[in-house]
């Protein structure tokens, strides 16, 4: 019984030190972004490209989460977020729905002040789908000029 007690003891004691731990967010500023985007229709998928970007404070949600709608609004009209859904700390989901031309499912993953997002896009009913993924790290500096927006 003495066993069980102290298992149960060390388990809760583990989830509450892990609990206290501070959740891991993106912050607005500059980011070197490695965009990497799949085959659409008749187009090619583009070879991975890394640039500096300007992530600015519109572009973050209070828990250090992107809006993937505003991110998709820069190519489609009408783009709003359906529903999301906190998985844990450091990873949320998304269904943003642009008109009647697209539908996305996206998912964000934060580790430190870097994150990785990923967004599968199916236009048209799904007859044409696309795959894009932002893996960003933060360079730890606020936005210059010549650090291009998010899109």
């Amino acid at each position: 019984m003495n066993t069980k007690l102290s298992i149960f003891s060390s388990a809760c004691l583990s989830a509450t030190l892990l609990a206290a731990l501070p959740a891991q967010a993106a912050k607005p500023g500059a980011f070197s972004v490695t965009e990497t985007k799949s085959a659409i229709g008749n187009k090619a998928a583009k070879p991975p490209r890394t640039k500096d970007r300007c992530i600015g404070p519109e572009l973050v949600d209070k828990d250090g989460f992107l809006y993937p709608d505003l991110i998709l609004s820069k190519h489609f009209s009408q783009c709003r977020i359906k529903d999301s859904k906190l998985l844990d700390k450091n990873t949320k989901t998304w269904t943003v729905v642009c008109g009647k031309m697209l539908t996305a499912q996206a998912k964000q993953v934060n580790t430190g002040e870097d994150f990785h997002l990923h967004i599968d896009a199916a236009l048209l009913g799904g007859a044409m789908k696309q795959t894009l993924d932002y893996e960003a790290q933060s360079l730890k500096r606020q936005c210059t000029p010549e650090d291009e927006p998010l899109e």
